[in-house]
């Protein structure tokens, strides 16, 4: 899919005009972050020896919610997969940050510690996985 068919397709979602091949095209964009997750674990677990959880795809319903909830494109949708990290103290997710970034080459934080959104609280780390983007901790 073309990131234009991709906010498309989202533009229909957030619309509510959803039909059955919309609903089968959203799956395809979803599973499509499946490979990049599983390396992004993988190294995670390899290289900083950590064990994240998380999820592969965004439930459909959680990627609608979202679309109808903030003005943002399909296309542009940063947490479509994602792990986490839970950590004991800050001393420890600022050690871990430094290790993201030594072990994946584009990475973006975003400390959302001091200044929650939607009520997350924790510092958000995307990576740029093969112009695929998805967040970890």
């Amino acid at each position: 899919m073309t990131k234009t068919q991709i906010d498309l397709l989202g533009n229909r979602l957030r619309k509510g005009d959803i039909s059955e091949d919309d609903l089968r095209l959203l799956d395809t964009f979803r599973r499509s972050f499946a490979d990049a997750y599983e390396e992004v674990i993988a190294t995670i677990r390899n290289q900083l020896a950590l064990q994240p959880t998380g999820r592969p795809a965004k439930s459909t319903t959680s990627i609608i919610e979202k679309l109808r909830r903030e003005s943002i494109r399909l296309s542009q949708m940063q947490d479509i997969a994602g792990c986490r990290l839970v950590l004991p103290n800050m001393a420890i997710q600022e050690q871990v940050v430094d290790g993201l970034h030594h072990v994946f080459s584009k990475v973006v934080v975003i400390d959302r510690r001091q200044h929650p959104s939607h009520g997350y609280r924790a510092i958000h780390v995307i990576e740029n996985y093969r112009n695929i983007e998805g967040e970890c901790l």
